[in-house]
């Protein structure tokens, strides 16, 4: 019986199937993904290559663009299939850029196949195209060493931290599509002389692009997503000129509808910060008189931009979601928070503490 077994274990491993692994030098690693809106088809698909290379020098960077269109994503990737002589390994693919005349479209289609898709890692970075993501994808920085690597320090915080940089996750953005009261977001990428501009911020309902908000809006954005602790705020009124560098920030806000009349959200904010590049000196001045001047410029600015998104019915920071999270009355909360968020009233007080003027007497 064991003679018996023993045979039928050999032919066993005699017919066994072979695992398909395919060596790394057989492969192809996607660094970032590209779609736009087809000419012919509907998509255009482009995929960012890595071609090895000794070299880590800056500007030497070796990469590949494939690019297909079809009317689906995953019939693009089958046709650059037969265009390529490496498997195509999207594990590796950090970023993917939409272009902006496709998420004008309903963009729960698109991102649908990125969350379904084998391989494709959730925690890439989201990006929308001034132009088109092909063109994104074709520029590569003088100071990269590696190929995609400007967007990925970019938006990874490895390397520049800069206020105007919002960044966006895949699964992220695919949880505000279908969270209530939390709507979704994605940086915005454009090329001005040979260069990322990276400095604005594309907002949505839960379908579409509605509103592009300007530099100075997108910091503030910034701000109150993620209190992001390092900033600069320009203060400009008649008599006082000058630049604000935040060292220290933090707020706090309430949903407050205990009044009969209309709801409010209220903010506090806190800033600890040092006043530089002014047009005067300020020895003999009240630092009273400056530190008003900000809480005037700030509060200004902040109330600019909550009400523009109000205007929108946008909520990309959450109100509608603290609002039915500190409830008890479900989909009523949520149907009744519908009702009220277009008539809030923004009350934004600002407490600005001056820790130095920045000047050597």
């Amino acid at each position: 019986m064991n003679k018996g077994f023993m045979m039928l274990f050999v032919a066993a491993l005699v017919f066994l199937p072979g695992c398909g692994f395919k060596d790394i030098d057989k492969r192809f690693l996607v660094v970032a993904i590209g779609v736009d809106q087809g000419v012919e088809k509907k998509y255009d698909v482009t995929l960012k290559l890595i071609i090895p290379t000794t070299l880590t020098e800056p500007g030497k960077s070796k990469y590949q663009l494939v690019s297909k269109e079809a009317d689906s994503i995953s019939e693009a990737l089958e046709l650059m299939r037969s265009d390529v002589d490496k498997q195509l390994d999207l594990g590796h693919a950090k970023v993917t850029i939409f272009g902006k005349k496709l998420v004008q479209e309903d963009i729960t289609k698109h991102i649908d196949w990125f969350i379904r898709r084998r391989g494709v890692q959730r925690i890439e970075y989201v990006a929308v195209a001034e132009s088109s993501a092909k063109e994104i994808l074709a520029l590569s920085q003088k100071s990269e060493r590696l190929a995609g690597n400007s967007l990925i320090l970019s938006f990874g915080r490895e390397g520049t931290e800069s206020p105007f940089i919002i960044t966006e996750y895949l699964y992220d953005f695919y949880e505000r599509l279908l969270e209530k009261g939390k709507d979704p977001f994605m940086p915005i990428i454009r090329i001005r002389e040979n260069t990322y501009e990276i400095n604005r911020v594309a907002l949505f309902d839960k379908k579409r692009l509605r509103l592009i908000l300007e530099p100075q809006q997108t910091r503030i954005l910034n701000q109150l997503m993620y209190k992001h602790p390092r900033f600069e705020a320009r203060v400009t009124e008649e008599n006082l000129r000058y630049s604000l560098t935040v060292h220290k920030y933090n707020y706090r806000y309430k949903i407050n509808t205990s009044n009969q009349g209309r709801p409010s959200i209220d903010f506090v904010v806190n800033v600890k910060g040092t006043a530089e590049e002014s047009e005067e000196i300020f020895f003999n001045r009240s630092w009273g008189e400056i530190e008003q001047a900000a809480e005037r410029s700030i509060e200004k600015s902040y109330l600019e931009l909550l009400n523009s998104m109000k205007k929108r019915q946008l909520d990309p920071l959450g109100f509608g979601l603290r609002y039915i999270a500190t409830r008890h009355g479900g989909d009523k909360d949520w149907e009744e928070w519908r009702k009220l968020y277009p008539l809030v009233e923004f009350n934004v007080k600002v407490n600005v503490t001056l820790e130095g003027t920045g000047e050597i007497k």
